[in-house]
């Protein structure tokens, strides 16, 4: 039967859904904002840069508060734009995604480790390395990270949000609450 639905199957967050149209099969892939700016390879802080749409209007989009069929269509060329696709692709897109915690923001934080700097890469690499084999000298690899971090930060290259998260997950716990 014409528009039937054939099947479905879920591959790392990306849904794929099989179609049958008579004889033939139609695969259509629905892709998230946040899976799109990751194919892209930049942050959404150079996003929010490269398209000139502000800071909290792409976090809003991107995390699911802000649906994009509710997005001016200033908002949704800037986007497209930025993206560099069509305003009917942007529109393809879904937003967010149901791992968010109560502020909005996805439970999955990685995305903030894109589009980091080869010295800061390697500063990361370093520290995860020395930690591994238990090095004496941890404190200058420990000093060697956070200047990597506050140095990308100072010239733009990571947002504040970025930092904080290296800084969390890398240099500071987070203390525990009793």
């Amino acid at each position: 039967m014409k528009g039937d639905m054939f099947g479905a199957i879920e591959i790392k967050s990306i849904q794929l859904t099989l179609y049958r149209f008579s004889d033939i099969m139609v695969l259509v892939m629905k892709m998230t904002i946040n899976e799109k700016i990751k194919e892209k390879g930049i942050s959404r802080y150079r996003l929010s840069k490269k398209s000139g749409i502000a800071w909290a209007t792409l976090s809003d989009i991107c995390s699911g508060k802000t649906k994009l069929s509710n997005c001016s269509v200033k908002t949704l060329q800037k986007l497209a734009a930025g993206l560099d696709i069509g305003i009917e692709d942007v529109l393809r897109l879904e937003t967010g995604s149901n791992t968010v915690n109560k502020t909005g923001k996805p439970v999955d934080l990685s995305y903030l480790e894109t589009n980091l700097s080869e010295h800061l890469k390697k500063a990361i690499d370093d520290y995860i390395k020395g930690d591994e084999e238990k090095v004496t000298y941890m404190d200058c690899l420990w000093c060697e990270l956070y200047g990597s971090i506050n140095a990308d930060l100072w010239s733009g290259v990571i947002s504040e949000e970025q930092a904080k998260y290296l800084r969390e997950k890398y240099l500071f716990e987070k203390e525990q609450e009793d």
